[in-house]
């Protein structure tokens, strides 16, 4: 009976011991795999901090390998210089990121942020300056900050707009088409808030006369 008690005791005090270790061996483990406050330690030999080095390192050597620039005309052909960075980059393609026209490859625009093919002058999506700019039934107004030909609105299309503000400033709405005006329709008005709501927005649309 005793031997039996002792066996037991035995067994329990190792599993003990085991369950410490590997806690153990489990706080070092993450504490060797983490950063503190998300910084890299160059010093501890752990393979994220190693690759996380040899990303850094190739990062620098491809900005020291670098052409310096301060205008497109110094950089090579197919190339633009980045005027941020001061450096030549190659230029985009159709659907990649941009900041001006210039970083766009020939035959394509920077439009909304991104590469995008050139649309022919005076077309809906086309840019422009000032109305004239466009075609017939047409206005130049602002689309995501860039100033575009719109169509103007037609019959019965809604035609409330803000009286200011930066979300007009950023999107703007064509006037009503020629022969048409924005005023309020006829409804019977009553005091719900669906009424209310109706009211301030959608009840103005363009109308004959």
């Amino acid at each position: 009976m005793v031997s039996s008690q002792v066996l037991v005791s035995a067994i329990v005090f190792w599993i003990i011991q085991w369950r410490s270790i590997l806690c153990s061996a489990y706080i070092w483990n993450f504490a060797l795999s983490s950063t503190l406050n998300n910084k890299v330690d160059y010093d501890n030999f752990h393979p994220r901090n190693i690759r996380a080095f040899k990303d850094r390192i190739s990062q620098h050597n491809a900005i020291d390998k670098q052409e310096i620039c301060k205008t497109d005309k110094s950089c090579g052909k197919g190339k633009f210089c980045d005027r941020h960075y001061g450096f030549c980059d190659r230029k985009r393609q159709s659907g990649q990121y941009c900041r001006r026209d210039g970083q766009c490859e020939h035959g394509l625009q920077c439009m909304f942020g991104k590469c995008t093919k050139s649309l022919k002058h005076g077309t809906i999506g086309a840019r422009c300056r000032h109305d004239k700019d466009c075609g017939a039934s047409m206005c130049c107004a602002r689309q995501h900050g860039e100033r575009i030909c719109k169509a103007k609105l037609k019959i019965h299309a809604k035609c409330y707009v803000p009286q200011g503000g930066l979300e007009y400033s950023l999107n703007e709405m064509c006037p009503c088409d020629r022969g048409l005006t924005c005023k309020p329709t006829l409804k019977q008005k009553d005091d719900s808030p669906s009424w209310r709501f109706w009211s301030t927005f959608d009840h103005m649309r363009c109308s004959p006369g």
